[in-house]
C-alpha cells in the first residue's frame, strides 16, 4: 500500500496520473490508513509488525509482502490485492466501503507495466459502471469513501 494517497490526491485533486518511474521519484511518507497494514509505508517495519486485524488489514499485508519481493510498483501485487478485494464478502458495511477504498486506490496507483496499469482501470471502471447500473454508489462516491477512509467515520 506505499505510496497509495500520493497517488491518489495526484489522480484526482490535479488531474494527472504519474508513471511508475514518476512516482519513485516522490517524496516517502507514512500515513496508516486501516488496521496494522494498510497504508503508506505502513507498517513501518515488517519486524515486530502487528498482526492484521481482520480480513481487509490481511489482504494489506500480503500485499505488502508481495510489493517488498516484487518491487513497489509491481502490477500484479496491486491486480491480486484488487482481487481479493474484490472477490471477499465483507459482512461489515463500514469494512466493506474501506475495502473499495483501498480498491478504488489500488487501481489508480501507477505500476511498472502498461498493460497491467489498463488492466487495473479497466477494472475499477467495470465495477463503477455496474454499480450505476445497480442503482449503488455513482463513481464520484469513491471520493466521499477515501474521506471516510482517511477520517475514520
Amino acid at each position: 500500500m506505499k505510496n497509495l494517497m500520493i497517488h491518489v490526491v495526484l489522480c484526482l485533486g490535479v488531474g494527472f496520473s504519474a508513471t511508475a518511474a514518476q512516482a519513485q521519484d516522490m517524496p516517502e511518507m507514512w500515513i496508516p490508513i486501516y488496521g496494522n497494514w494498510c497504508g503508506l509505508d505502513h507498517p513501518r517495519s515488517f519486524d515486530g509488525a502487528a498482526a492484521p486485524v481482520d480480513a481487509l488489514d490481511a489482504a494489506c499485508m500480503r500485499h505488502d509482502y508481495c510489493a517488498a519481493a516484487r518491487g513497489d510498483f509491481d502490477c500484479g501485487c496491486d491486480i491480486g490485492l484488487m482481487g481479493e478485494l474484490r472477490g471477499t464478502r465483507w459482512n461489515n458495511p463500514v469494512i466493506a466501503g474501506n475495502a473499495r477504498a483501498i480498491y478504488d486506490g489500488i487501481a489508480m496507483k501507477p505500476c511498472s507495466a502498461p498493460d497491467g496499469m489498463a488492466f487495473k482501470q479497466s477494472q475499477m471502471m467495470g465495477d463503477m459502471m455496474r454499480d450505476m447500473a445497480n442503482g449503488r454508489p455513482a463513481p464520484l462516491d469513491a471520493v466521499e469513501r477515501w474521506r471516510r477512509l482517511l477520517l475514520g467515520d
